[in-house]
């Protein structure tokens, strides 16, 4: 809850409207979006999605977007850990139970919105968000394999997170996960770092520019600016939605721990 009271208030705190100008402005959610789903080439790009949510209120097409990110992650989440446990030995009642319970954090954490705006923006979306959960969890299954591999070199006989017959436990399992979440949201704050180092290069030329060099650097400087307030604003939707997907995964860990 307190991730999504900050988010809310970074949304319309601030001068000119908070970033809810910025993002219901110029196709802003397009452009967010668009930047999430890999460019969302589908329904006319960023410019097609941010027709398909005209006439809706702002807080409907921003609760929609939330929804519609979170549902990615969790979805991504889910079918990465049904490979995992066809693939790789994570147990299936593991599996079943991590499942069971993002679906309940996300409906508990789903945000109010007006239906037909969910229904605009998922249909919008469609082929877009399939691919983007299809790529997600591929980078998840690669990150959760690359960390236990790791594990499993630094440690020998019973590691930590072993028994005896050198099987991951639970919480070996919950470790992986949460790391491979976080490599996603590392390279999504990578993003934040370039765009920062081309706006302060930018600022460096300007100085000693005139005339229409100076207004293409301006030019370039706005649309670097445009890019890293959606690219932030993306990187707080994942968090936000990453948190949740781990609470879950952590609930499930302890449901399973309380039976046994």
């Amino acid at each position: 809850m307190g991730a999504a009271v900050g988010f809310v208030g970074a949304v319309f705190g601030g001068g000119a409207g908070g970033l809810l100008g910025g993002l219901l402005g110029g196709g802003g959610i397009g452009q967010l979006l668009s930047g999430f789903l890999g460019g969302a080439e589908g329904a006319g790009g960023a410019e097609g999605i941010g027709k398909a949510l005209e006439g809706f209120a702002p807080a409907n097409v921003l609760n929609a977007t939330a929804n519609l990110m979170s549902s990615v992650m969790g979805n991504s989440a889910k079918q990465a850990t049904q490979t995992l446990a066809r693939e790789d030995g994570l147990p299936k009642f593991i599996q079943e139970e991590i499942s069971k319970a993002i679906d309940k954090v996300l409906k508990e954490n789903q945000k109010a919105t007006d239906p037909d705006c969910q229904k605009a923006l998922d249909d919008a979306t469609k082929g877009d968000a399939d691919k983007t959960t299809e790529d997600l969890v591929k980078q998840l299954i690669d990150n959760v394999r690359k960390q236990l591999s790791e594990e499993s070199k630094e440690a020998t006989g019973e590691s930590k997170g072993c028994g005896k017959s050198g099987k991951k436990s639970g919480g070996s399992w919950l470790q992986a996960m949460a790391k491979a979440m976080g490599e996603v949201l590392g390279q999504k704050a990578g993003e934040m770092v370039k765009l920062s180092d081309k706006i302060s290069s930018l600022a460096k030329e300007a100085q000693g520019l005139e005339g229409d060099d100076k207004e293409q650097n301006a030019k370039e400087m706005t649309a670097a600016q445009t890019e890293l307030q959606g690219v932030s604003q993306e990187y707080k939707l994942l968090t936000e939605t990453v948190s949740l997907v781990i609470k879950g995964i952590g609930e499930a860990l302890s449901t399973m721990g309380r039976r046994q």
